[in-house]
């Protein structure tokens, strides 16, 4: 994506989910755009801290919060004490490596909902698996 196209998208995005553009927001969201590394809150706090001091692990939290309810951000559990986020809510799955702690996305094509969830009402569908990557089973 251009600098334009990422601006373009953020503007239409935050405008369809009736969320307010702020410094703050744009730019939580455009790492999480540029950076497909399904960072946690600490290492966007951290990236981004240099180019804004002021800013807040509070406010990047309350970001994500709105972020993730207007559907823009998805939180992607890698194990009981962690979190990460994506920017891209597409429908795709994620692998978490338990060696080097990678998430890596997944496409979901061919996957289907379980004829045993016919006449529930779904609000998120999730794939997650873990184990090791390709690289770090080489290295065992």
């Amino acid at each position: 994506m251009t600098e334009s196209d990422i601006v373009q998208t953020i503007i239409r995005r935050f405008s369809s989910g009736d969320i307010r553009l702020t410094p703050q927001r744009i730019s939580v969201y455009r790492y999480l755009l540029e950076n497909r590394t399904h960072p946690t809150v600490d290492r966007v706090f951290n990236a981004l801290k240099i180019e804004n001091p002021s800013l807040s692990k509070t406010t990047i939290y309350n970001t994500v919060d709105t972020l993730t309810k207007a559907g823009l951000v998805r939180v992607v559990r890698t194990n009981e004490d962690e979190v990460r986020l994506d920017g891209y809510t597409d429908n795709h799955g994620h692998f978490y490596c338990t060696n080097c702690e990678e998430v890596y996305d997944f496409s979901l094509e061919g996957c289907a909902v379980p004829d045993s969830l016919h006449g529930f009402q779904m609000e998120e569908f999730d794939v997650r698996a873990t184990g090791l990557c390709g690289s770090c089973k080489q290295k065992n």
